[in-house]
């Protein structure tokens, strides 16, 4: 059971300095939000939030360097040092309402009550503020309850909460797979009931919880948790439409890998063409889409090779891994190992097998289409086959990647040009 007590050295001094100075000025101060959650569950925390009455004139007239990050909303950032780990958000006092477009409050009052503050507030958990001067902790939602019984739940009405911005859905899901905590019921019949807000959020803040979600050392139930209540139908459309989804979603929790390897496992046979329209649609980099569907698409290959189960066969899938990886090849290869092994294929223990075979790439390949017209022949299309035949070659016999050897055979044209490599 948790303890209501904050250990005091976990407070950020620099945040601790902001609530001096805004109390000794006669405000009310307190840290607020997810950083008191962590507090409370003995975590450093990442993020530091500052609660006060100060408007947000007030607040910067009391410090040297302030930036308005959010002023029609009460948001001020103080700057107490070098580098955004120096950045605190120190936000009025406020109340919320008339969310028109399921995300952003249209009014904002600002008032002098900490309980009117936290009532606007997502979940429980995140609803806690403390004082750390007094030592006072403000729990009017009973979050400290809910840490202790392992529970997401949301502040009053789960209704009222979910259809004032339907990316809490997204959140409630995020922070049961995070902690390990069940959601309540009637927070889950909420999640269900307003589903529909979730489609006026927009592609990136979907992305982003996602991401936060499958970055979690528990996927498979913030996944289950979208599943459930409707929220993955929206964000993730094609997926949704698997067979095997319930399975993918199952294997999410064996794979360690990074973001790109875990989506990989998340769509699991899914069509490499299908995951990349999917992964724009929710604004994911170029390179996240490159990484994960580089993954699905030589699970394939791999399957080829393991089914040959030779030397050759091995060379065949590493050249398309050492020709074709968007990031090092070292690194892709240990992340399909990562993505494969979650499915429950033993990749490792084959491809370590043959881990001594010798596969060059074609950058290493001693000659280039400059060597062939140098030695007379003309340029075209042709140079393109000649040189995958003469790659061919040293993938079988690495002995044979010289300039002198690899000339001779493609002026011999010992060899049909017609064969095609990765």
């Amino acid at each position: 059971m948790l303890k209501n007590k904050i250990t005091p050295n976990l407070i950020n001094s620099k945040a601790l300095e902001i609530c001096h100075t805004l109390s000794n000025t006669g405000y009310q101060s307190f840290i607020v939000g997810g950083c008191v959650r962590d507090l409370l569950l003995g975590c450093t925390p990442k993020d530091w939030d500052i609660t006060t009455d100060a408007t947000p004139e007030q607040v910067m007239e009391l410090f040297p360097k302030t930036i308005p990050t959010g002023l029609q909303h009460g948001t001020i950032t103080v700057v107490m040092g070098e580098g955004t780990s120096n950045h605190f958000e120190v936000t009025t006092f406020r109340t919320e309402s008339d969310y028109l477009d399921g995300r952003h409050p249209d009014k904002v009052l600002f008032v002098k009550d900490i309980d009117q503050d936290l009532s606007r507030r997502d979940l429980t958990i995140n609803a806690i503020a403390y004082n750390p001067i007094t030592n006072n902790l403000i729990d009017p939602y009973y979050g400290l309850s809910d840490l202790n019984s392992k529970i997401i739940r949301a502040v009053g009405d789960p209704m009222l909460r979910f259809k004032e911005d339907g990316l809490r859905i997204m959140r409630a899901a995020r922070f049961a797979a995070r902690l390990d905590y069940d959601i309540d019921i009637n927070t889950f019949q909420g999640m269900r009931n307003t589903i529909h807000t979730l489609n006026m959020v927009s592609k990136e803040r979907i992305q982003d919880e996602l991401t936060k979600i499958l970055m979690t050392n528990n996927p498979s139930m913030g996944m289950l948790w979208l599943l459930r209540c409707g929220a993955l139908e929206i964000a993730c459309p094609y997926l949704t439409s698997s067979e095997i989804l319930l399975e993918t979603i199952g294997n999410l929790n064996q794979c360690h890998g990074e973001l790109e390897t875990r989506i990989a496992v998340l769509y699991g046979k899914g069509n490499p063409a299908s995951v990349q329209n999917e992964m724009i649609s929710l604004k994911f980099s170029n390179k996240q889409i490159k990484k994960t569907c580089f993954l699905l698409s030589i699970l394939e290959r791999y399957h080829v090779f393991s089914g040959g189960d030779s030397a050759l066969a091995y060379k065949s899938f590493m050249a398309t891994v050492k020709n074709h990886a968007p990031d090092s090849w070292q690194h892709t290869l240990e992340q399909f190992i990562l993505f494969s092994e979650a499915l429950g294929i033993s990749s490792r223990k084959l491809i370590t097998k043959f881990h001594q075979e010798v596969v060059f790439t074609k950058q290493e390949m001693k000659i280039n289409g400059y060597d062939l017209i140098e030695a007379g022949m003309p340029a075209g299309p042709e140079l393109k086959n000649i040189l995958d035949a003469c790659y061919l070659e040293i993938l079988r016999y690495p002995e044979h990647n010289s300039k002198e050897f690899l000339l001779e055979l493609a002026t011999s044209r010992t060899f049909n040009t017609s064969t095609t490599t990765t």
